[in-house]
């Protein structure tokens, strides 16, 4: 039994340390990100636009409360022939 108790603590203190060194290169992918977005170009209005167009298809953005350009959700791409105008 108390060896057992003992592999517990040794997973756990380990497990511990995988989560206490992960957590600085997460906070460092979301600053990452976060520079990206407010380097991106901004929208005024509730809208959509297309970007990444290859022969037939094209990736969809819409506009977020912030301001920024993200990804479609429900739409993440079109028919060339019927996307919504070029970002």
């Amino acid at each position: 039994m108390k060896s057992f108790a003992k592999l517990l603590l040794v997973g756990t203190v380990a497990v511990m340390a995988i989560a206490v060194s992960a957590a600085p290169s997460e906070a460092a992918k979301k600053k990452k990100n976060t520079q990206v977005a407010s380097n991106s170009v901004t929208c005024k209005d509730a809208g959509m636009c297309a970007t990444n167009c290859g022969d037939k298809t094209c990736s969809v953005n819409v506009c977020a409360p912030g301001g920024t350009w993200v990804p479609a959700i429900f739409t993440p791409v079109c028919v060339k022939a019927q996307c919504p105008p070029k970002c």
